[in-house]
């Protein structure tokens, strides 16, 4: 059967202005048969990594890189008993994922999608804590991804004040709440800081950055994640403005 997700491929090729009022709405649609079953913590983190790759979900089974990491912590696991050493073992060590960058490559295609995450072993804050969440959906790991102005990160156990915070851009560094607030002071700041975002919004979010890496070269391309993104986080305000600037861009704008 052929994927829904063959929809994205489209894009490249169908940029004519009849298509386009169509295509972003199939394309958000068929995500949100693909993904989501009604309820927001059936989002699985690892379908939709398949998904946004144009595989159909439980493509993962096929990634060897994937298999081996998740024995890897699974015999880390068993030596230490030390779930969160594991995990990081796991990420910073048998992985060897590193910074893409700061500004540009932190946000490109490369260092968002989990799967070439895998391929290239450089991210930036989205790709590795996606990458982490997988593992976490995978392994019953008590994880969850916290949003910052421009910024996620990490935060290891299920209450705010006992949990560790892991900075995916160093390796793991554990900040306290305070210290983000400091280093993100000027914002913008929306609400939505500071409290774990649940697999739809995270994924929305991960549409809205697809979106900006798009945002300077195929501005069509660009509208079509920031469509699907405000299906899956509407409440994030940045959405809305990334539209109206990729908008306001078009040689058709009036």
């Amino acid at each position: 059967m052929k994927s829904l997700f063959s929809l994205s491929s489209l894009i490249s090729r169908l940029s004519s202005k009849f298509f386009w009022p169509v295509l972003i709405v199939v394309f958000a649609a068929s995500l949100a048969l693909v993904l989501w079953s009604g309820q927001a913590e059936k989002m699985s983190f690892k379908d939709a990594a398949c998904s946004f790759e144009d595989k159909l979900p439980g493509c993962l089974e096929s990634v060897p890189a994937w298999n081996e990491g998740l024995a890897f912590y699974d015999s880390a696991l068993k030596v230490s008993g030390d779930t969160l050493q594991s995990l990081k073992a796991l990420l910073w060590e048998h992985w060897s994922l590193e910074f893409a960058g700061a500004g540009k490559p932190a946000v490109a295609k490369n260092s968002i999608l989990p799967l070439r995450v895998l391929e290239s072993r450089k991210s930036g804050c989205m790709g590795l804590s996606w990458l982490a969440m997988m593992v976490a959906e995978s392994r019953q790991i008590p994880l969850s991804v916290i949003m910052l102005p421009g910024h996620v990160f990490l935060r290891y156990g299920t209450e705010s004040t006992t949990g560790v915070n892991l900075e995916p851009n160093r390796e793991g560094y554990s900040y306290t709440d305070e210290e983000y607030r400091e280093k993100y002071k000027k914002g913008p700041w929306t609400g939505l800081e500071f409290k774990p975002l649940t697999p739809t919004q995270f994924v929305g979010l991960a549409a809205f950055n697809m979106g900006n890496s798009y945002l300077d070269s195929d501005l069509r391309r660009a509208l079509t994640w920031y469509r699907m993104a405000e299906e899956f986080f509407s409440e994030y305000p940045g959405i809305k403005a990334n539209q109206e600037i990729a908008k306001s861009r078009l040689p058709d704008h009036l």
